[in-house]
């Protein structure tokens, strides 16, 4: 079975953890990404079991985003925590998801990743600026669901 390692080559992988580590220098909030096989029947159930498992709940501030990608079903959504979402527009996470998508249907996962981190980041940082006593609460990595 292949690993889900091969979804984002070495240059994507580090193109999205570099677009985590910009997002996350002007905000408090926290930005995750999770690589799984399938999503089952019900993508959005098992995006928030892995927001759960990964710790996104925990964050101080409730500003914790996820980035759900299953390779085998072709699946993509977008989670935020309470905090941001009750600041974001309605719609937000679906004009993040488009612009994503637009980029997997060209192949550029590691582009379409990056760019919708960015978007993320940017309201992140407008609403949870980056405080000066700010704690990285979560890691920047990819979660591969086969590395757990």
């Amino acid at each position: 079975m292949e690993k889900l390692r091969t979804f984002l080559n070495p240059g994507d992988e580090s193109l999205v953890l570099e677009a985590i580590h910009q997002a996350e220098s002007h905000t408090s909030g926290e930005i995750r990404i999770r690589i799984e096989r399938k999503a089952g029947r019900n993508p959005m159930r098992s995006a928030r079991k892995a927001f759960k498992a990964l710790g996104m709940r925990n964050t101080d501030l409730h500003n914790g985003v996820l980035f759900f990608v299953t390779i085998k079903d072709r699946k993509f959504t977008i989670i935020g925590d309470d905090g941001i979402n009750s600041h974001v527009p309605p719609g937000f996470w679906n004009q993040i998801r488009d612009v994503v998508t637009d980029e997997f249907r060209k192949g550029a996962f590691g582009r379409g990743l990056a760019e919708g981190i960015r978007l993320a980041g940017e309201q992140l940082a407008i609403y949870f600026p980056c405080q000066a006593k700010d704690v990285n609460e979560l890691p920047n990595a990819i979660s591969y669901a086969d590395e757990d």
